[in-house]
């Protein structure tokens, strides 16, 4: 019955290189889809966190810029001049809006961003009524523009808050994928090294159970 035990252990054999095998494909497309995920999570902060958190602070120097000028405009003279600024200004503002629209929002984020977009269009409405009576006794006008100035950066404020949240967000997640991944490797080696002493162990098992051959004893004539 030899032949038969030899069968039974490469039998056992090929179930553990089978099950070997099944393990390190999955693992493999385990760590496959946590790279994809991974390099999501690093373009993510690029792309939706860094470069907003400048679209942020270029917005807030043009809102800046407009209300220094504003407030140094005090006649008719130079208001030619200082409309074409204004113009420029809020062609810029707009153009970084267009792109800020084209990240990927968080719900809070979205919430935020629309009122920063509503009180754009205000300061622009109150900049033109106060640029038309430039000279003349405006103070509730530009007490009110200034107002919306302070909105507009507080809502730049909150906007570059939820960056700094949403990247340290995304960076724990990279951190758990990588951990996760470290662990399933460590598991990986330690399977293998028990399959690889099964697997010793079998081919011992099989030379021990082989039927030692006879010693043949010859005389002397």
């Amino acid at each position: 019955m030899k032949w038969a035990f030899t069968i039974q252990q490469k039998t056992r054999a090929a179930l553990i290189l089978g099950v070997v095998f099944l393990l390190v494909f999955a693992k493999n497309c385990y760590d496959e889809r946590k790279v994809a995920e991974l390099g999501n999570s690093f373009a993510s902060v690029y792309e939706d966190r860094l470069v907003v958190e400048s679209y942020i602070y270029q917005l807030s120097d043009h809102l800046y810029q407009k209300k220094i000028m504003l407030d140094n405009c005090s006649s008719q003279e130079n208001l030619g001049n200082l409309q074409a600024k204004i113009g420029a200004q809020n062609s810029a503002i707009h153009s970084l809006i267009l792109h800020y629209e084209k990240t990927r929002l968080t719900e809070k984020e979205a919430v935020s961003f629309q009122d920063f977009k509503e009180n754009v269009a205000t300061i622009e409405k109150l900049e033109s009524q106060y640029m038309a009576g430039v000279g003349q006794a405006l103070p509730e006008k530009k007490v009110t523009l200034d107002a919306s100035y302070v909105s507009a950066a507080e809502n730049l404020h909150e906007l570059s808050g939820i960056q700094v949240a949403e990247g340290r967000l995304l960076s724990e997640k990279s951190k758990k994928m990588i951990a996760g991944s470290s662990l399933l490797t460590q598991f990986e080696l330690a399977i293998l090294i028990g399959v690889g002493l099964l697997i010793q162990g079998l081919i011992f098992a099989a030379k021990s159970a082989k039927p030692k051959k006879p010693q043949q004893h010859f005389s002397l004539n």
